[in-house]
């Protein structure tokens, strides 16, 4: 019996031997790929990861700002909770007091953010039929660039849906002005420290440059 299985595990060493050596032959390619199938589980996890405004975030993102201009770094990443964190306490009090539960999202380009809306400002006519529907406080989905100019930030939102009803793209301007209460405004003001130039989207994270070093 033991003669019969000689020549199977003489196969399966030689089989193993040439395992490792293709494995060897080809090592850098095999860790790149090992490397890249690691990072698209990464970026799956960062894309559908949310945050939401905290004070230890709101710390830490102050403090990454502020490396920017004491520390002369280039650049820092926020991710979503300290995102989130910045945009809560950069809105203006009228608009944040009417959202509750808000959370961030990063996507390519785009802030997104959820929350739960009092409705009670929101202009029925803009709305449609689902005006008659609405409580008094519904989950809505915001999503646009963040647009960086001296000492503060825009808004642009791009989409709007309540209760995951899209409204019509030429409605989101309308609804933005008479939410915040100034028929002119068609972005969300936001406030930014000082120091801040430009910002890149990453599902990954937010990405802040600071002012051209002199």
């Amino acid at each position: 019996m033991g003669c019969l299985a000689a020549p199977f595990k003489f196969a399966g060493c030689l089989g193993l031997l040439i395992l490792l050596g293709i494995g060897w032959l080809y090592r850098d390619r095999l860790t790149t790929e090992a490397r890249n199938l690691i990072g698209s589980f990464s970026d799956d996890e960062s894309a559908t990861a949310a945050g939401r405004p905290g004070s230890r975030s709101l710390v830490a993102a102050r403090a990454k700002i502020d490396s920017l201009n004491g520390w002369r770094a280039d650049s820092v990443v926020l991710n979503a909770s300290e995102v989130a964190s910045m945009i809560g306490s950069g809105l203006d009090p009228g608009l944040r007091s009417q959202l509750d539960s808000l959370q961030v999202e990063l996507q390519d380009g785009s802030v997104v953010v959820k929350a739960r809306l009092a409705t009670a400002r929101l202009p029925k006519e803009l709305v449609g039929p689902l005006a008659m529907a609405l409580r008094p406080t519904e989950p809505i989905e915001a999503a646009g660039p963040l647009v960086v100019a001296p000492r503060k930030a825009e808004w642009s939102v791009h989409s709007f849906s309540i209760r995951n009803f899209p409204l019509p793209r030429d409605a989101v301007p309308k609804l933005l002005a008479k939410a915040l209460g100034d028929p002119n405004r068609r972005t969300v003001p936001v406030r930014i420290p000082d120091g801040i130039r430009e910002v890149r989207v990453r599902p990954s994270g937010m990405t802040l440059f600071g002012a051209a070093r002199t």
